[in-house]
C-alpha cells in the first residue's frame, strides 16, 4: 500500500498534538492496560474530530482505544500514527474493519517495545551516559547537561518522524516490517549495546587497590592487570548483575558497595 491519501481531516496540527500528548503517554500507567489510558489520552482530540457527526463510531472508537497496550514509550508515536491513519480511513470510507485497528497496535507494540529497548536503554543511554560521565569526571558540570541534551535529542526527533511516518505510511506499514527486517534492527541494536557497556566497564568502573608486594613494592593491580586486563571492574559488575537478578535493589548494592569501600580505605587495601 503506498503512503496514507486520506488526509482531509487529520492536518499537521493533529500531527503535533498527538506528538505532544505522546510525552504524557505513562503518566496513567496502570497493571491492568498499562499504557491503554495514556494511549487514549494521546489519540483523544483525533478521535474526537474526525468522529464529531458519529457519536457512536466515537464510543466505539475511544473503547477500541483504552484497550490493552504497552510499548517501550518512544515506540508507541509510530503506532498512534498508524492508528490515527486507520481510525480516520474508518470513520471516512469505512473500508476496514474495527478489529483490524486493534490488531493492528497489538502486532506492532510487541516487536517495537524489542527494538525500542535494544535502541534507547541498551543503546543510546550508556553512549550518552558515557560521554556525560567522561565529562563529569574532569569536574565539568557539562557532563550531565550533556547527557539530558544528547538523549532528549534523539528520543525527541524519534518521537516525531515517528508519529508523522507512522501517519503517512497507515496500514502499509505492515508490509514494510516484513521479512524479519524488525529482528534484524533488533539483533544489530542489542550488540551495539552490549559493546558499549563492556567499553564503559573498562573505562568507568575502577577498582584502585592500593595493595603491594615484592622487596620492589610492586603495586597488586599492575600484576593483576598484566594478567588480564580490567578483569576487577568486569567481576564488581559481573557481581553487581547477578545480585540484581536475584532480586537484589539497586539501593541496598549501592549500599553495600559504599560499606565495602569505606572498610577497604581504613585497612588499606583501597
Amino acid at each position: 500500500m503506498a503512503k496514507n491519501t486520506y488526509t482531509g481531516e487529520i492536518t499537521k496540527k493533529d500531527m503535533w498534538t498527538l506528538f505532544w500528548r505522546g510525552m504524557l503517554l505513562q503518566l496513567s500507567w496502570n497493571f491492568e492496560r498499562m499504557q491503554g489510558l495514556g494511549y487514549c489520552y494521546c489519540i483523544l482530540p483525533i478521535l474526537k474530530k474526525i468522529y464529531r457527526d458519529n457519536p457512536e463510531g466515537l464510543k466505539k472508537a475511544v473503547k477500541r482505544n483504552l484497550e490493552f497496550f504497552n510499548t517501550t514509550a518512544y515506540m508507541a508515536l509510530p503506532i498512534l500514527g498508524v492508528t490515527a491513519a486507520m481510525e480516520e480511513r474508518l470513520a471516512k470510507e469505512g473500508d476496514i474493519e474495527e478489529g483490524s485497528i486493534s490488531s493492528v497496535k497489538v502486532s506492532l507494540m510487541g516487536p517495537l517495545a524489542g527494538i525500542g529497548d535494544a535502541m534507547f536503554w541498551n543503546t543510546l543511554v550508556p553512549i550518552c551516559a558515557g560521554i556525560g560521565i567522561s565529562l563529569a569526571t574532569n569536574g565539568s558540570l557539562i557532563g550531565p547537561i550533556a547527557f539530558l541534551v544528547l538523549y532528549n535529542i534523539f528520543t525527541t526527533a524519534v518521537r516525531w518522524i515517528g508519529v508523522t511516518k507512522g501517519y503517512e505510511l497507515g496500514t502499509g506499514i505492515i508490509e514494510k516490517m516484513s521479512g524479519g527486517i524488525m529482528q534484524r534492527i533488533t539483533q544489530a541494536a542489542t550488540i551495539i549495546g552490549l559493546m558499549v557497556v563492556g567499553v564503559m566497564v573498562a573505562t568507568n568502573v575502577n577498582v584502585p587497590i592500593a595493595l603491594t608486594f615484592g622487596p620492589a613494592n610492586k603495586p597488586l593491580i599492575d600484576v593483576i592487570n598484566g594478567i588480564m586486563p580490567k578483569v576487577l571492574p568486569l567481576v564488581c559488575t559481573w557481581g553487581t548483575y547477578k545480585l540484581m537478578k536475584k532480586g537484589t535493589s539497586a539501593t541496598k548494592i549501592m549500599l553495600g558497595i559504599i560499606v565495602i569501600c569505606l572498610l577497604g580505605a581504613l585497612v588499606g587495601i583501597f
